[in-house]
């Protein structure tokens, strides 16, 4: 039988020991798939609302798991799970590519994993689970016919942002400078598996983005800005290029890509976009 690999990307999250060990409970799974830890963060009325944990399969759609960081299962599990879902299909109608008319075409579960609790089955839930188990429950979740596995995967890392400010061009020549363009912007519609850990994963050491002109390092910079202002507004960030004509790209899509994922403009007071020869007028730079 072939094994075949559960990519697993880890962004920074409030619930580290239970993240570690869903992370050691799912290295192994033999799915296709991609899981985000610490990621995404959705916009909602009532503000902010980080997800512990998504997983996107080809085969069964997503699985959200939320994480007890603790040794006690609240009595309102169910209801949290409720709300999630809630909240995720709220987000996910918003993109046409993932609708069948009135309808979300994308399978949700949710599952509630709390390792510390050593005789789950007590509960008799098969959305709650802990280590020993989580694996089994996960295949038990039925495949689905779903093809909007890398739709999906575009909405989740928020480049569907780019593409609904982007105009359809119309091309008269398949070889002209616009149909070559066209190209380029559906090549970066959607980060491949290093581009979005690079976005996400945030590491105490240097990280190097490296990529030929076009490839979207701008996009990842941009991306991995909001995403750590998203999930750190207090923190100060500095954000410094070496060419002129980025930095109204940059404050664009850092302020787009912040909007999708909290609902709210960057606070540029701790967010600030600098060039790295400085400001010859002695303006300020954000």
């Amino acid at each position: 039988m072939s094994t075949q690999k559960l990519e697993i990307i880890k962004g920074s999250t409030q619930k580290p020991v239970s993240s570690e060990r869903l992370i050691n409970a799912l290295k192994d799974i033999n799915i296709k798939g991609t899981m985000y830890v610490g990621y995404p963060i959705f916009s909602t009325p009532e503000g902010r609302y980080p997800i512990d944990a998504i997983l996107i399969f080809p085969s069964k759609g997503v699985i959200v798991i939320d994480l007890i960081e603790g040794t006690t299962i609240p009595s309102n599990y169910k209801e949290i799970q409720d709300d999630i879902y809630n909240k995720l299909e709220s987000k996910l109608r918003n993109y046409k590519e993932l609708m069948n008319g009135r309808n979300l075409n994308v399978p949700i579960e949710v599952i509630t994993l709390e390792p510390a609790v050593s005789d789950i089955s007590k509960y008799k839930s098969n959305l709650l689970c802990n280590e020993s188990n989580i694996s089994e429950i996960i295949n038990n979740i039925n495949d689905n016919d779903f093809h909007n596995y890398n739709k999906l995967l575009s909405v989740i890392q928020s480049i569907s942002t780019i593409r609904k400010g982007l105009k359809k061009r119309i091309l008269s020549k398949p070889n002209s400078r616009g149909a070559r363009l066209q190209k380029l912007e559906d090549s970066i519609a959607n980060l491949d598996n290093q581009q979005g850990k690079a976005v996400i994963e945030t590491i105490d050491d240097v990280q190097r983005i490296r990529g030929l002109a076009g490839s979207g390092k701008t996009i990842v910079l941009a991306l991995k800005a909001a995403y750590l202002h998203s999930q750190h507004p207090d923190w100060k960030i500095a954000v410094t290029f070496n060419t002129r004509a980025l930095k109204d790209q940059f404050k664009r899509l850092i302020n787009t890509f912040t909007i999708e994922q909290t609902g709210e403009e960057p606070d540029w007071d701790n967010l600030k976009i600098i060039h790295a020869w400085g400001s010859g007028t002695g303006e300020d730079e954000g």
